[in-house]
Protein backbone atom coordinates (compact mmCIF):
# COMPACT_ATOMS: atom_id res chain seq x y z
CA UNK A 1 0.00 0.00 0.00
CA UNK A 2 2.73 2.18 1.06
CA UNK A 3 4.30 2.16 -2.75
CA UNK A 4 0.48 2.77 -4.46
CA UNK A 5 0.32 6.20 -2.11
CA UNK A 6 3.81 6.82 -3.10
CA UNK A 7 3.08 7.09 -6.93
CA UNK A 8 -0.20 8.24 -6.39
CA UNK A 9 1.48 11.30 -4.51
CA UNK A 10 4.04 11.62 -7.50
CA UNK A 11 1.04 11.33 -10.49
CA UNK A 12 -0.72 14.51 -8.62
CA UNK A 13 2.77 16.26 -8.08
CA UNK A 14 3.81 15.72 -11.62
CA UNK A 15 0.69 17.04 -12.78
CA UNK A 16 -0.60 14.30 -14.30
CA UNK A 17 -3.93 13.94 -13.16
CA UNK A 18 -6.56 16.00 -15.10
CA UNK A 19 -10.24 16.38 -14.47
CA UNK A 20 -11.60 15.66 -17.68
CA UNK A 21 -15.87 16.22 -16.92
CA UNK A 22 -17.94 16.74 -14.09
CA UNK A 23 -21.80 15.97 -14.12
CA UNK A 24 -24.07 15.86 -11.59
CA UNK A 25 -23.77 12.57 -10.83
CA UNK A 26 -19.66 11.68 -11.63
CA UNK A 27 -16.40 12.72 -12.19
CA UNK A 28 -14.37 11.60 -14.90
CA UNK A 29 -10.22 11.56 -14.42
CA UNK A 30 -7.72 11.17 -16.86
CA UNK A 31 -4.48 9.87 -15.20
CA UNK A 32 -1.59 9.76 -16.87
CA UNK A 33 0.43 5.95 -16.12
CA UNK A 34 3.57 5.29 -17.30
CA UNK A 35 2.45 3.74 -20.47
CA UNK A 36 -0.84 4.96 -20.95
CA UNK A 37 -4.02 7.22 -19.82
CA UNK A 38 -6.23 6.02 -17.40
CA UNK A 39 -9.85 6.90 -17.40
CA UNK A 40 -10.70 7.26 -12.82
CA UNK A 41 -14.31 7.59 -12.53
CA UNK A 42 -16.13 8.66 -9.36
CA UNK A 43 -19.72 7.64 -8.75
CA UNK A 44 -20.96 10.23 -6.25
CA UNK A 45 -24.57 8.85 -5.88
CA UNK A 46 -22.73 5.81 -5.13
CA UNK A 47 -19.70 6.75 -3.81
CA UNK A 48 -17.87 4.34 -5.77
CA UNK A 49 -15.06 4.83 -7.61
CA UNK A 50 -13.68 2.76 -10.53
CA UNK A 51 -10.64 2.80 -12.95
CA UNK A 52 -9.76 1.36 -16.34
CA UNK A 53 -5.85 -0.30 -15.68
CA UNK A 54 -5.49 -3.46 -15.37
CA UNK A 55 -5.06 -3.77 -11.64
CA UNK A 56 -7.78 -2.76 -10.69
CA UNK A 57 -10.08 -4.52 -13.51
CA UNK A 58 -8.34 -7.49 -12.22
CA UNK A 59 -8.26 -7.29 -8.62
CA UNK A 60 -10.76 -4.79 -7.87
CA UNK A 61 -8.84 -3.19 -5.56
CA UNK A 62 -7.86 0.90 -5.06
CA UNK A 63 -5.30 1.05 -7.29
CA UNK A 64 -2.83 4.29 -7.89
CA UNK A 65 -4.43 5.88 -10.13
CA UNK A 66 -7.35 6.29 -7.70
CA UNK A 67 -5.47 7.16 -4.91
CA UNK A 68 -3.95 9.95 -7.07
CA UNK A 69 -6.92 11.51 -8.30
CA UNK A 70 -8.57 11.24 -4.68
CA UNK A 71 -5.78 13.32 -3.94
CA UNK A 72 -6.01 15.46 -6.32
CA UNK A 73 -9.79 16.18 -5.62
CA UNK A 74 -8.66 17.08 -1.68
CA UNK A 75 -6.43 19.31 -2.56
CA UNK A 76 -8.32 21.00 -5.40
CA UNK A 77 -11.64 21.11 -2.32
CA UNK A 78 -9.21 22.91 -0.16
Amino acid sequence: MQEKIKKAKKLVREGKVKIDLISRARIYFQVEGESEVHSVILDRERNRWSCDCAYFTLKEKECSHILASKIFLRKKSN
